[in-house]
């Protein structure tokens, strides 16, 4: 069976991650289905509550989310997701935000036989801190909080910059580059897990 094409997108809250998801399922060729690390997270705050919510308040599951015997497992969870997907023959869009260093190595051992590009979804700062302001659906300073780690791999296969393209002229660039190359992004981050013994 052939794999399905993964578009990896990587960047902070108010990047422009979900737009160009979007702008890239309206253009793509090829039907693709999206995932986002959030909707994984939100998706088993709402298992929890519809089997335990007699003894467990909102509250109490949001207070969880981000625990370390919670959050673990349900990102690694995503992330086999999207293997298994392609696997499957199924073209994704992944939306991500990869803040923790073991999060970039685990999609490399995952992806790296498959043809999974890697997109840097960049924005300077003060943009993104205005775009939180506006949009009102997301704690303004999240975006100031990721800025530092979310690129701290410095590996893609492409980086779009959604301050200096519009939505749409980023969504071209990341089609075109899917059709003319084959991704590396994910096997050279692989190949240095390896060499740090990052991944067993």
């Amino acid at each position: 069976m052939r794999q399905g094409t993964v578009i990896f997108l990587n960047g902070t809250s108010s990047a422009g991650k979900t737009s160009i998801s979007q702008a890239l399922l309206q253009t793509c060729e090829e039907d693709f289905m999206y995932v986002s690390v959030d909707h994984a997270i939100a998706g088993v705050n709402e298992m929890l509550l519809r089997m335990y919510g007699e003894h467990v308040s909102v509250d109490e599951i949001r207070s969880i989310e981000n625990d370390e015997t919670i959050e673990p497992p349900v990102i690694s969870l995503f992330h086999h997701t999207i293997k298994a997907f392609s696997m499957l023959g199924k073209n994704v869009i992944v939306d991500h935000v990869l803040v923790e260093s073991g999060w970039a190595a685990e999609c490399a051992q995952l992806l790296h036989e498959t043809p999974a590009f890697l997109i840097g979804v960049r924005c300077p700062l003060d943009e993104m801190e205005r775009r939180e302001r506006d949009r009102g659906d997301r704690p303004v300073g999240l975006a100031r909080a990721q800025w530092d780690i979310v690129h701290q791999h410095r590996t893609y296969d492409l980086e779009v910059n959604t301050h200096t393209n519009s939505i749409h002229a980023c969504a071209k660039l990341i089609t075109e580059y899917v059709r003319q190359h084959q991704p590396v992004a994910f096997k050279e981050l692989y190949a240095a897990a390896l060499a740090h013994k990052k991944i067993l």
